[in-house]
């Protein structure tokens, strides 16, 4: 059975070592085979839209310069009317019949000359006969029409439609043929007519002016040689210009079949039951863009028309656009795809060839986690040691600060004990005033001797108990920073007396933190301690301050000595870890590192050393926030937690 299972094993090896090409080659190849298709269908999906959106644009764009000469011309005519109205009114009220139509006479003459897109000005009566009319003759120059020449145009639309307006108001014709004595003037002429009323002072009427506008040029603007697809329609649905010229004009001619809404039904209704006078419309027969021109909703006062600006983009240059797009992007994807193919070839190719040498940096890999494992271990240990250095270094201080008044309390015991024996024999021996006087005076002053060593060994030892509670759990709270720090140089009392340096403390009383006390005084006796042990090695006595500052909600507090200071070569490298001048003197250069883990990470704020003079002392500055962060960074606690020997200085 056992065996079995190790061929059946050796057999899947086998096989998986004969699959790894096809599946490396897999690896390398299929994922550009489907994403090369994909990302080009996107990208032809969207320059296709692009394209489109252009064209829209360049068609929306088109309409509007079409639309805009129309809406000029209306423009000019609406100005030109009234200001005919008001010439007209002024002739009548100041000259008689006759001199007024003469000099109205002159008038239209000046206006047809310098305006050529007008056929005729005329004025007619009350009951819409002729009385002045001007048109142009032989060289399109204005002439008097004679009297007996007049036309009776009373059936005429334009003539009862303005008959019915209110004073001040303007009838606007459909653009349609000029007609004269009823009849149809061909060739066509297409015409639009503009009139209104005109009354005297006392409001009696005085009849109708009308300009006949030429519209053969604003038809002429419609056309464009390169994009012969503008239209305009009117509110029945009949050309006025189409691309195919033989379409214009069918009500004229009596083409009633040649409407846009029973050629195209479909764009007819959306363009004529369109809530808005602008838009676009997709549809088998093309893309097609429309603005509706309503005079009258914009000119309360103009009673006109409604037309139609219409273009369209076939179906077969919508396809052509598509298909230009679709030729560009499959022969895009198709090159991408052989490149693609035959860089992942030759990727995979080399991933086979580089399969041996995976193994073996994997074994080095593995080799190498190792060593860094012992590594990061040994680096714990380090800390650790160094940790119970610091724990040591500080119990022995107060175990020495502790010898004193403990020796001076058990010297008193000794002194009340032996005091007691004298009083016991003094006593069987026959008790004397004076011997229980100088029992009591002497008992007095053990006790009080016991009394006052006792209470300071006690101080001590609760001064000890706080500050190891603080650096031991980090705990928050509010203190007294001068407080903290008396509280600090108390317990390095045997490790200072011992020099001849002097230590001033200029802390505002009553500068409350809420931060972390055990940090902070770990960082304070990291830093003197750096000073009495480093700053002063050649011999002198040195001057140690601790001064802080409060502004707004920060407290900077300083650790300066006048010591020989930090050589330049070193000041870049003193927050390294590790990196320390007095190895072989037992240093692990820890101290400052951790100072600032501390100084950041859990007091959150910042740890410094200020620039001074070659051998003009240092300083140290640390400023943090009066009330620490909420949470302190990652790693905060285990900062806080780790202790370090004070040999930082380099």
């Amino acid at each position: 059975m056992a065996a079995a299972n190790a061929a059946f094993a050796t057999t899947g090896t086998g096989l998986r070592t004969r699959l790894r090409p096809l599946w490396i080659l897999l690896t390398y190849v299929l994922p550009w085979w489907l994403l090369v298709p994909v990302l080009s269908v996107l990208l032809y999906q969207s320059r296709l839209q692009n394209d489109l959106t252009h064209l829209a644009v360049t068609q929306a764009d088109y309409v509007d310069t079409r639309a805009a000469v129309l809406t000029d011309a209306l423009v000019r005519l609406t100005n030109d009317i009234r200001l005919v109205e008001r010439v007209t009114r002024s002739a009548h009220q100041h000259l008689p019949e006759s001199a007024a139509r003469d000099r109205l006479a002159y008038f239209f003459v000046d206006l047809l000359e310098a305006h050529p897109y007008y056929a005729q000005a005329r004025l007619l009566d009350a009951a819409c006969h002729e009385r002045v009319r001007i048109e142009r003759g032989a060289g399109a120059r204005p002439i008097r029409v004679a009297d007996d020449a007049f036309q009776d145009k009373s059936r005429r639309p334009y003539c009862t439609e303005t008959q019915a307006l209110p004073d001040g108001e303007v009838y606007l014709s459909p653009l349609d043929a000029n007609i004269e004595f009823e009849r149809v003037v061909l060739p066509l002429q297409p015409v639009l007519r503009i009139a209104t009323r005109v009354t005297q002072a006392d409001g009696t009427p005085l009849g109708i002016v009308v300009l006949n506008y030429d519209a053969a040029p604003l038809l002429a603007a419609f056309t464009d040689s390169t994009r012969p697809d503008a239209a305009l329609i009117n509110a029945d649905g009949y050309w006025l210009h189409a691309p195919d010229p033989a379409d214009a004009f069918g009500f004229v001619t009596g083409q009633h079949d040649r409407r846009l809404g029973l050629r195209y039904p479909d764009v007819w209704a959306h363009v004529r039951d369109s809530t808005r006078n602008t838009g676009q419309i997709q549809l088998p027969t093309g893309l097609w863009t429309f603005r509706r021109l309503a005079p009258a909703s914009t000119a309360p006062q103009l009673h006109a028309p409604t037309w139609y600006v219409l273009s369209q983009i076939p179906p077969d240059a919508l396809a052509q656009v598509r298909n230009k797009q679709r030729a560009v992007h499959l022969g895009f994807a198709g090159t991408v795809l052989l490149v693609l193919t035959g860089l992942s070839l030759a990727l995979a190719t080399s991933r086979l060839r580089q399969q041996r040498i995976g193994d073996a940096l994997a074994r080095s890999n593995q080799e190498l986690a190792q060593s860094l494992t012992r590594l990061e271990q040994s680096q714990d240990e380090l800390v650790r040691s160094a940790k119970l250095a610091s724990l040591g270094l500080m119990v022995a201080g107060v175990a020495h600060e502790l010898n004193t008044p403990l020796g001076a309390a058990m010297l008193a015991s000794g002194s009340l004990q032996a005091q007691l024996a004298t009083l016991e024999k003094a006593f069987s021996d026959g008790l004397r005033r004076s011997d229980m006087t100088r029992f009591t005076q002497a008992h007095a002053a053990g006790l009080a001797l016991l009394r006052d060593n006792l209470q300071r060994a006690a101080e001590l030892i609760r001064q000890f108990k706080e500050v190891a509670a603080d650096r031991a759990t980090a705990t928050r709270h509010r203190f007294d920073l001068a407080d903290m720090v008396g509280k600090v140089l108390t317990l390095m009392q045997s490790e200072l007396k011992h020099t001849r340096h002097r230590v001033d403390v200029d802390i505002p009383a009553g500068q409350m933190l809420d931060s972390y006390p055990g940090p902070l005084g770990q960082i304070v006796q990291n830093l003197v301690s750096n000073a009495v042990h480093h700053a002063y090695t050649d011999g002198r006595v040195g001057h140690i301050r601790i001064n802080a500052q409060a502004a707004e909600a920060q407290v900077t507090l300083s650790v300066i000595d006048d010591g020989r200071g930090i050589p330049a070569e070193a000041r870049t490298h003193i927050w390294d870890p590790f990196f320390t001048t007095r190895r072989h003197q037992g240093g692990t250069g820890l101290g400052l590192h951790l100072c600032q883990q501390l100084a950041t990470a859990v007091l959150g704020g910042t740890l410094i050393l200020v620039d001074t003079a070659a051998g003009q002392g240092t300083e140290f500055r640390l400023t943090l926030p009066a009330s620490a962060p909420d949470d302190p960074a990652p790693g905060a606690e285990r900062a806080a937690a780790q202790p370090s020997t004070p040999d930082r200085r380099a």
